[in-house]
């Protein structure tokens, strides 16, 4: 097993080893005690480090699940305070016993909090971080950021990108508005306002919480017609095996729970950008949906999935009835390519010639759900009603299932079934999600959308099929496409 490189820091009396599984060892006056969050029976591993070079003295107290009953050698630290400097396990797991899965936990990461960041709000740990220098610039162009984020009343999550993600975004992009040196002032103010709100949440949720849910309420309202008005939401992919945690699909989170007195920071790898409409969504995955972008310019159905609000300056002017082109809510079933590869060869020709364009109309209407908001967890309908399906927040088990049936642009009824149920692994806090279209199961989730959401299928769903039946009839319904879909696009 390679050697783990990993950063120290100081913390008074009490030491605190978290690896990247989430197991903690706390450490009191020189002795370790060892707790695994997940009491998997039998799940531990020992190993010995060298610290500075200093071999480490094994400790006199270990705590583990009653099941367990091997012999170990218990992790340890070094009696002085270390440095706050960079350790390398130049020693790693010299004796391990897990029954789980026959894998061995590595400790991947030496977390020692610096208690002064404590007593700093989520602003003045930034600004006291050379990593973060870049990120404080960019805030400080806008005073009303400053002041949120360092609000001592609050308990907010932030994710901050460092020097090295704005750096990339710069030199990919250039984006003039993210360094502050392009467009009005009050523009630029609201665009940096935006975005901090958006990669904010209301509450503190530590990195171990994320697999709770697939979505999560951000601080930033919608305030341009869309979205009902409601705040704007992140997607949030919790992995357990190897630990990951990733946003929107492209922001991961490279560095947890960095505590301040109002909240709590994560590091990521990239800005998390305020998402754009449902049409812009689907461009921004060209390579897995360039059939159904054409196939949606072709039919000009891209006004149900467009809004257009550029070069409106009262998009920043806070006012929240302002109505732009296109469409303010819409839920969409993107087929990817694969999907419609998946079609009979005359029936892709058939529908992308001039001959099938009115069923070619149809069938991707047939794909999208106006005017209601349909994550897999949070279903809001742009007219402002309430949310009928189980609220997905609080500490308790959040499981749920529900089947609703949603009004498509067709004369036609789309039935949408989604369940959440715990995680089947011993003691963990995730939660798994599945989410399906006419029986069809998605590939990929609640993806948000300035206007809604966009969820990914590998199949073009057939509006023939009777509600509950499986991938297996849609493909065979698409196999006897000539025996009836003449027929229904007549009548649609």
């Amino acid at each position: 097993m390679a050697p783990k490189t990993c950063m120290l820091h100081f913390e008074a009396d009490a030491y605190r080893i978290q690896d990247i599984r989430g197991r903690t060892c706390f450490h009191w006056e020189r002795t370790v005690i060892v707790r695994h969050p997940l009491h998997l029976p039998g799940y531990i591993t020992a190993c010995s480090t060298i610290v500075d070079g200093t071999q480490s003295t094994p400790a006199n107290t270990m705590r583990f699940s009653t099941l367990l009953a091997a012999s170990f050698l218990p992790v340890a630290l070094a009696a002085p305070y270390p440095p706050k400097a960079l350790i390398e396990w130049t020693t790693t797991v010299t004796k391990s016993f897990a029954w789980f899965n026959g894998e061995v936990p590595a400790i991947d990461q030496l977390i020692l909090d610096d208690p002064s960041n404590e007593e700093k709000t989520i602003w003045g740990v930034l600004k006291s971080k050379d990593e973060f220098s870049k990120l404080v610039k960019f805030i400080e162009e806008d005073e009303d950021s400053v002041k949120f984020l360092d609000d001592k009343h609050k308990g907010l999550t932030f994710f901050a990108p460092d020097n090295d993600a704005i750096n990339r975004i710069h030199e990919r992009f250039g984006h003039p508005h993210l360094f502050g040196n392009g467009g009005d002032d009050e523009r630029k103010k609201h665009f940096i306002h935006d975005a901090i709100l958006y990669a904010t949440l209301p509450q503190t949720i530590n990195y171990s919480q994320f697999g709770r849910n697939s979505t999560l309420a951000t601080e930033l309202a919608a305030k341009d017609g869309t979205f009902g008005g409601y705040h704007r939401r992140i997607k949030v992919h919790s992995d357990t095996f190897p630990p990951k945690v990733i946003i929107n699909n492209y922001v991961e989170v490279t560095d947890k729970d960095i505590k301040a007195s109002n909240g709590v920071i994560h590091k990521v790898n990239a800005p998390i950008f305020v998402p754009f409409d449902a049409m812009d969504s689907i461009f921004a995955y060209i390579k897995e949906t360039s059939i159904s972008a054409a196939g949606i310019l072709k039919i000009n159905l891209q006004d149900s999935l467009e809004f257009n609000s550029k070069g409106n300056k009262k998009a920043y002017s806070g006012d929240n009835d302002r109505h732009g082109r296109g469409s303010p809510a819409t839920t969409f079933f993107v087929p990817t390519n694969k999907a419609w590869e998946k079609l009979p060869e005359d029936l892709r020709f058939f529908l992308f010639s001039e001959a099938g364009e009115s069923t070619l109309r149809k069938l991707i209407a047939f794909h999208t759900i106006p005017s209601e908001i349909v994550f897999s967890e949070w279903v809001r309908s742009a007219s402002g009603d309430k949310d009928v399906t189980r609220a997905t927040d609080g500490d308790g088990d959040i499981s749920f299932e529900w089947d609703r049936h949603f009004p498509t642009l067709v004369n036609q009824k789309l039935p949408v079934h989604s369940k959440k149920t715990k995680s089947p692994l011993p003691g963990s806090q995730s939660y798994n999600v599945e989410f399906q279209a006419h029986g069809i199961y998605a590939t990929i989730i609640d993806n948000p959308a300035q206007n809604g959401v966009v969820h990914v299928l590998d199949d073009v769903l057939s509006p023939r099929q009777v509600e509950g039946e499986d991938e297996s009839k849609n493909s065979q319904d698409w196999e006897q496409w000539k025996d009836w879909l003449y027929d229904w696009s007549k009548k649609t």
